[in-house]
């Protein structure tokens, strides 16, 4: 057979390489081809790359986030750090504790608060023999020792009383220029009457120098609150209860000092103290009165 034209060896009309291998389709320059290197991408590839990482992307927040609202991936949460409730203010009478003891330094013992002088508030009160007390004492000029109890003398009355005894006695000459003035804490029991009764129970109605006052529920609820006296009256029992303060008013109607009355309370309700502890705060109250006496 007769080779083809073109071709001398007489075999395909295909081409070789220079290597005797695999063949070129006709046509095709192969050194041009490997000079021109890789085909270059397609821009569209880079469109659809991106586009594919931002839908899985997206999707795997939507995933979490509803596993999150499921339960099924909790979120860990940090335990607030308890507060502590601020400490109650104690009511009295409080025990002997702390600087309560009886060989305390004085001002600890009575519980002293030296006060900014200010006006005491005023009023005017009938006392025990129907007088009208008021503050300032102005006809002399006095130092009042001012104290509140309820006439029926059922709470730290007993232990107040003897206070008060103690502390005019240890005046002495001095006890002409001091007043004890008793505001009645009882609001059932606002009957001059009643504070009749405190002067029985208490023993104080043998000092000239003591008032027992009582007046209106609205005039008396304008002083206690005036004076820090805080009232309270037991539903089941109406029995009163308040908290314990002893005030110290200069001649010139000054409030100066204060003192907090304090006794021991059983189980059945009476209030006591120790003769030691009652002596001591009667002799504190004496001590404060007369400073104000001869400042």
């Amino acid at each position: 057979m007769s080779a083809a034209p073109g071709d001398p060896d007489g075999g395909s009309t295909k081409n070789r390489d220079a290597s005797g291998g695999s063949e070129v389709p006709p046509g095709v320059d192969r050194a041009a081809a490997l000079g021109a290197g890789a085909p270059a991408i397609p821009v569209k590839f880079f469109y659809w790359l991106l586009a594919a990482v931002l839908v899985l992307g997206l999707g795997g927040f939507l995933a979490e986030h509803l596993l999150s609202s499921a339960g099924l991936n909790p979120v860990a949460t940090t335990t607030p750090t308890a507060v502590a409730a601020p400490p109650s203010i104690p009511s009295v009478p409080v025990p002997e504790t702390d600087g309560r003891t009886v060989n305390a330094p004085l001002a600890s013992f009575m519980g002293l608060s030296v006060l900014a002088p200010r006006p005491a508030p005023t009023f005017s009160l009938v006392d025990q023999d129907g007088r009208t007390t008021s503050i300032p004492v102005a006809t002399p000029p006095s130092v009042v020792v001012l104290s509140f109890f309820n006439g029926a003398c059922n709470d730290i009355c007993p232990v107040v009383a003897a206070e008060i005894k103690k502390a005019d006695a240890d005046l002495g000459a001095a006890a002409a220029h001091v007043e004890f003035v008793t505001v009645n804490t009882d609001p059932t029991d606002l009957a001059q009457s009643g504070q009749v009764r405190a002067v029985q129970e208490t023993g104080l109605g043998t000092l000239a120098n003591w008032h027992m006052v009582t007046g209106t529920l609205a005039t008396l609820n304008s002083l206690w609150r005036a004076y820090g006296v805080s009232i309270s009256v037991d539903k089941r029992t109406g029995l009163e209860s308040h908290n314990g303060v002893m005030d110290f008013i200069d001649p010139a109607g000054t409030l100066r000092e204060r003192v907090t009355p304090f006794a021991n309370e059983s189980k059945n309700g009476a209030f006591s103290l120790p003769e030691a502890s009652v002596a001591r705060f009667g002799e504190g109250i004496a001590t404060y009165a007369e400073r104000l006496v001869t400042p």
